[in-house]
């Protein structure tokens, strides 16, 4: 879980969506922007974005660890990729 991971979609720049955790902190960059955030052992997220809270998401790890899923129940999930 620890380390970079690219989003699979990019900024309306083209850039990739950067999201990196270090222990149970997350910070997801782009366009210039960090939302900072919390991941809980049992993999709970949260994050505060442009003022706006953003809650009761649930990362999912694939089996072979190459990919991340964050689903959000206030809309589409966010899936990252190992650089």
């Amino acid at each position: 879980m620890r380390g970079t991971w690219y989003s699979e979609v990019r900024d309306p720049n083209g850039n990739a969506i950067v999201m990196t955790v270090s222990g149970s902190s997350l910070s997801v960059g782009y366009q210039g922007k960090s939302c900072p955030g919390t991941i809980s052992a049992s993999m709970a997220v949260t994050m505060t974005c442009q003022g706006e809270p953003l809650s009761g998401g649930h990362a999912v790890v694939s089996g072979d660890g190459q990919s991340l899923t964050v689903n959000w129940p206030q809309g589409k999930p966010d899936r990252y990729v190992r650089p």
